[in-house]
């Protein structure tokens, strides 16, 4: 299998794990299936799609209760954030999005400090579509 075959199956699913999250009608396989694109965007990704896969590997733990699993993730997923030389802006807003949320998830007491940087990231996004969506995400941490 070459690279390109590994760069599709990682994005179809991601794709197919966001849904599965959203929806959590299986969250075993919601959970699964995050942690399989992850794994395969490890194999050829880059800091990027290494911080949006732990963006959502973070989501799906946090949505079953993992919460210290959850933190951990979300602490990777800002890692592979400060990598990148020049982060998009609905990216940065994204990472502090999920630190907050896997914050709230295990009631940790920075979660107060996490949501005021999030919503400055938010605030910060230039494209209005980009801006929607992250809040959108964050509005039920509110």
């Amino acid at each position: 299998m070459n690279d390109l075959d590994i760069r599709a199956m990682a994005a179809a699913s991601y794709n197919e794990a966001y849904e599965a999250v959203e929806s959590l009608e299986n969250p075993a396989w919601a959970v699964e299936l995050a942690a399989t694109s992850l794994n395969l965007w490890r194999r050829v990704g880059n800091e990027q799609n290494l911080s949006i896969g732990c963006w959502l590997y973070s989501r799906a733990l946090s949505k079953v209760g993992a919460h210290e699993a959850a933190i951990a993730v979300a602490n990777n997923m800002l890692s592979h954030l400060a990598a990148i030389d020049e982060p998009a802006d609905w990216l940065v807003a994204s990472a502090h999005e999920g630190w907050a949320r896997a914050l709230g998830g295990a009631m940790d007491e920075r979660l107060a400090a996490a949501l005021e940087q999030a919503l400055a990231s938010i605030a910060a996004i230039q494209a209005e579509a980009d801006r929607q969506l992250i809040q959108s995400q964050i509005a039920d941490l509110l």
